[in-house]
């Protein structure tokens, strides 16, 4: 019943969202809580949907500790302190889930920590996660392919920062998510972005179009019409210039790369090898990727 009043209602009809008194609300046979925006709903379309669903609250209900977290984001300060360090991993959805319980049982199942999830909208959320005893973190870059698998959704993860002080918790948890979606529509698709990962975009988002267009100029316009050249050197670069781990990105050989590398550095005097020089020519590329959007 659900796929079908989907069908019908299509964007109409969420599980979540941050505006919930805009929506009728209902739970159907499988305790499923949805909503369908009132201004697509007929007064005949209510008494047909109330007589086959139970009503619902506009508000899902939260745990305990949701309720803790939302508290928290919100500026309430609690009396106890943090007993260990927490962060925010902020996770935005390419489309809404049809069932956010069954997202937070399988995101539970990957933490070995007791992880908080809050969905704020319906396609951003965030998880609270207790810094772990344990030395080794959580393979990250595994979190995302379980889940968009599970779920046949696309979803991008960013890490933020180690915080212990719940009073810094609402000013950081909103600087990391709206730095990290100023940058978002920018970053190279990956499974898991830190927060060095930004640092590059924001710094040319801060810039001029003569600067921005100052910093692609430092690469011979000409080499950009060889596609395979120029996205080989920017793999190179974001594979810490290690030869083989970028060889074997691009599916291409070890010494192909390096006849590439080389003649680059050839064409435009410019040792990639080099931290100083790799940086300029990487903040270059995406640069004039930025400007061509």
């Amino acid at each position: 019943m659900l796929t079908k009043l989907q069908a019908y209602y299509g964007e109409h009809l969420t599980i979540s969202t941050d505006r919930p008194q805009h929506y009728y609300w209902f739970v159907d046979q499988d305790g499923k809580r949805f909503g369908i925006a009132k201004s697509r709903v007929s007064s005949d379309e209510l008494s047909l949907l109330n007589s086959l669903f139970t009503q619902g609250s506009a508000e899902s209900p939260l745990s305990p500790r949701q309720l803790f977290w939302k508290n928290v984001l919100s500026g309430e300060h609690p009396e106890t302190e943090t007993e260990s360090s927490f962060r925010f991993i902020h996770f935005f959805l390419k489309n809404p889930l049809s069932d956010q319980e069954a997202f937070m049982e399988a995101v539970s199942g990957i933490f070995p920590s007791e992880v908080t999830v809050l969905f704020i909208t319906s396609q951003y959320g965030v998880l609270i996660e207790p810094k772990p005893d344990e030395r080794e973190e959580l393979p990250y870059d595994q979190v995302k392919p379980v889940l968009t698998g599970d779920f046949y959704t696309d979803l991008d993860l960013f890490l933020g920062m180690w915080i212990r002080d719940y009073k810094e918790a609402p000013d950081q948890y909103h600087l990391e998510r709206e730095l990290f979606s100023s940058v978002r529509p920018f970053l190279p698709a990956q499974e898991v972005y830190s927060r060095e990962d930004l640092v590059p975009y924001l710094l040319l988002t801060q810039l001029g179009k003569s600067a921005l267009y100052f910093i692609s100029q430092l690469i011979p316009e000409e080499l950009y019409g060889d596609r395979d050249l120029i996205q080989s050197i920017k793999v190179y670069l974001e594979c810490n210039m290690n030869l083989s781990m970028a060889a074997k990105k691009l599916y291409i050989h070890r010494n192909s790369l390096q006849y590439r590398v080389d003649k680059f550095i050839e064409k435009t005097g410019i040792d990639v090898k080099q931290f100083k020089p790799a940086m300029a020519v990487y903040q270059a590329l995406i640069s004039r990727e930025g400007t061509s959007r």
